[in-house]
């Protein structure tokens, strides 16, 4: 018993460290990227019908700052994708950030080595770009409003 309980405090002692540390800081940069940057400015370099390279290359060097894991990181993409960036680069953030932030990328290589560093960076980045581009290609508003108009006409 007294080694379930001491389980459960460990619990309750990581779920603690981790609000306080992670996800109420990623809570309050979402609401910044929100309220502090110019949404035409995220249009601009990141909406939905900017070209997807230079989108997705903007999306993709700012995930390597931010420092969070896989739940942290889902405000900060949803403040962008909120605040006017287009599915795909919201999506990049969300797949590249925990993947390949410095940090990680440091311990990566500090235990494992630089051609692990480099050959998981690359996989991140290609497969983020497929993936965002994918993605940028089925949520498109137009297409969104085609399947949209499709299901309401066979409900008619």
């Amino acid at each position: 018993m007294e080694i379930i309980m001491g389980g459960i405090e460990a619990l309750f002692d990581y779920i603690a460290k981790h609000v306080l540390t992670c996800l109420i800081p990623a809570f309050l940069l979402a609401g910044g990227i929100t309220s502090f940057i110019n949404r035409e400015t995220i249009i601009r370099l990141m909406g939905q019908n900017v070209n997807k390279l230079k989108s997705f290359s903007i999306a993709t060097f700012g995930s390597f700052f931010v420092a969070a894991c896989s739940c942290t990181v889902i405000p900060v993409s949803a403040g962008l994708y909120f605040g006017g960036a287009g599915i795909g680069a919201a999506f990049i953030i969300l797949w590249i950030a925990p993947a390949s932030n410095i940090l990680s990328l440091i311990y990566t290589g500090s235990i494992i080595g630089i051609k692990m560093v480099i050959m998981r960076l690359s996989a991140a980045i290609l497969i983020a770009f497929i993936v965002g581009w994918v993605m940028s290609l089925f949520f498109h508003p137009r297409n969104l409003k085609k399947l949209w108009w499709k299901r309401e006409r066979k409900r008619l």
